[in-house]
């Protein structure tokens, strides 16, 4: 049995269905590495605002802008172990645990929010930590007799904890850059996959 050729453009139809198939699995593959480095993000920031707020606990309660320090990264661990979570789903599934639109401005918007917090945090406790550093004796920081090596110590968790802040926010606001390329690739194309090198 002979088959009949192609008319009015059916090979041309068939060879893009063929593209379009073929450009499929890329796409996948690009975006699971989008989601994969999110997932990374999302662990570095659980980590390192877990770590703040543990130091920020053990440096002084007493003090005000370690409070806030230790309050702020427990919010942004508590969020970064929920979002690490629905990264790993994402990765295992290929879908996203919301519908799509929702998901990708949920985490855009609570990224920008829960960085500005950690920023804020970490930049009130470095203010009052300075005085620490000139031997504890400016703004309330005791270092008389017995009590300057527990002072020393609190000094370095005090920095410490600042550092880890910082880091908190830092993989925070690399994730916020990540999910708004996401949100603009959704409003451009109506994916969060970045388009084909050929559209």
């Amino acid at each position: 049995m002979s088959t009949m050729p192609l008319q009015n453009g059916g090979g041309w139809a068939l060879e893009a269905q063929a593209q379009q198939a073929m450009k499929q699995p890329a796409a996948a593959r690009r975006g699971r590495r989008g989601a994969t480095l999110l997932l990374l993000l999302r662990v570095g920031a659980l980590c390192a605002s877990a770590a703040a707020a543990a130091l920020a606990a053990a440096a002084t309660l007493r003090r005000a802008p370690f409070r806030f320090l230790l309050a702020a990264n427990a919010i942004v661990a508590v969020y970064s172990a929920s979002e690490a979570a629905a990264a790993a789903w994402e990765v295992a599934r290929g879908a996203t645990l919301l519908p799509e639109a929702m998901q990708l401005w949920f985490d855009f918007a609570h990224d920008q929010g829960f960085g500005y917090m950690a920023l804020a945090a970490a930049a009130t406790a470095a203010r009052d930590a300075a005085g620490c550093g000139g031997g504890g004796r400016d703004e309330g920081w005791t270092t008389s007799g017995s009590e300057a090596a527990t002072t020393a110590a609190a000094c370095v968790r005090a920095d410490v904890a600042v550092g880890l802040g910082f880091a908190g926010f830092a993989f925070l606001a690399l994730a916020a850059l990540v999910t708004g390329f996401r949100v603009a690739c959704f409003l451009a194309t109506g994916s969060r996959f970045p388009p084909p090198a050929s559209y």
